[in-house]
């Protein structure tokens, strides 16, 4: 019995000691992207063209305070080089640049078709991949749940490269177009997609292609020259020529979708509209389509819970699945949410 009773109060000691103490804190290996597609950027004289060969993630401890974390990384294929080789980022505001560089002499990259590769992240309770490919760029992402948009501008300037647009994001705290004046569209009244076309003659260009008609839908997606589909699968969002924008459900009372022309280009804006998947968040975004071939995409609002497809289909999707080729993009790298 001695021994037993010295040994209770050890044990309320121990337990005592472990909630005054708390959980153990945690860190968390973050990367800013899953994927980077090398291709075609405007060069230092304008209106050349130029091979990419060098691009920058941030690796950083996105975990609790006060922890730290300690990496290595590595490519797979030798025409993949990464520096630094090694890292330490001791919280969220200590983001460490790797740059990754690829050799486009090399024999595997310049082998028919195009060249792919993985960058790993390796911090030994973790570890994070990045797929590096010379393959086109489809700027399309699936979110499988909260997307890193909210207050970001996505930009796609057309390129001329295999990928047709270089993307770039910005901060915005507002729409970049007024959609003040705008026609409100009745999709109850016209239909689901609601067939628009710019007056005056004008066509919008998309991937190569001069569109005189639109589809907009109250599911968040906007398509060129034939209605498209509620992009529910990766293969659904390459079926046709379009835009996901967002995976949200218009029809719904107190939603407003608007179709605007001015000058140089057609925005249409989303404003007030559910969730498709739950009613109960709301979300704000426009699309704009410029004349002269660029889009703008942004987000002043997106439900946190929001998943889905979103980004640009060329349509050339088959059999149900998208291009061969395809690998997802990270369409925010980043920067933007730096900036905010």
């Amino acid at each position: 019995m001695a021994r037993v009773t010295s040994f209770v109060p050890m044990v309320v000691l121990l337990a005592a000691g472990l909630g005054l103490a708390g959980c153990p804190k945690s860190p968390q290996l973050d990367v800013s992207a899953a994927t980077l597609h090398f291709g075609l950027v405007e060069g230092t004289v304008p209106g050349t063209m130029v091979y990419e060969v060098e691009k920058t993630v941030q690796v950083w401890n996105g975990g609790a305070a006060g922890t730290s974390v300690v990496f290595d990384v590595s490519a797979d294929k030798p025409w993949i080089q990464v520096t630094p080789p090694h890292g330490q980022s001791d919280g969220a505001s200590d983001k460490v640049a790797v740059t990754i560089t690829i050799d486009r002499s090399y024999t595997e990259a310049k082998a028919a078709g195009f060249a792919s590769g993985t960058v790993t992240v390796d911090a030994g309770f973790a570890k994070r991949t990045i797929a590096v490919t010379t393959a086109p760029d489809y700027f399309t992402e699936a979110f499988a749940a909260g997307t890193n948009l909210d207050k970001v501008k996505l930009t796609f300037t057309p390129s001329g490269g295999p990928s047709f647009y270089a993307l770039s994001n910005s901060a915005i705290t507002a729409f970049p177009t007024d959609p003040a004046g705008g026609l409100v569209l009745d999709f109850e009244a016209f239909g689901d997609p609601i067939k628009a076309a710019p007056f005056g003659g004008e066509q919008v260009p998309y991937y190569g292609q001069n569109f005189d008609t639109l589809y907009i839908s109250s599911k968040g997606w906007i398509s060129f020259g034939e209605p498209g589909t509620n992009p529910t699968t990766l293969g659904n969002h390459f079926k046709a020529p379009q835009i996901s924008a967002l995976s949200v459900d218009a029809s719904q009372p107190g939603s407003m979708v608007s179709f605007l022309q001015d000058a140089d280009k057609l925005v249409v804006t989303y404003e007030n509209v559910p969730t498709l998947s739950d009613p109960s968040g709301t979300n704000d975004f426009q699309v704009e389509l410029f004349f002269d071939g660029r889009i703008q995409v942004s987000y002043l609002n997106v439900d946190p819970a929001m998943a889905g497809v979103i980004g640009l289909s060329n349509g050339l999707g088959q059999n149900g699945l998208p291009p061969a080729d395809f690998l997802e993009t990270t369409l925010n790298t980043g920067a933007a949410k730096a900036a905010l």
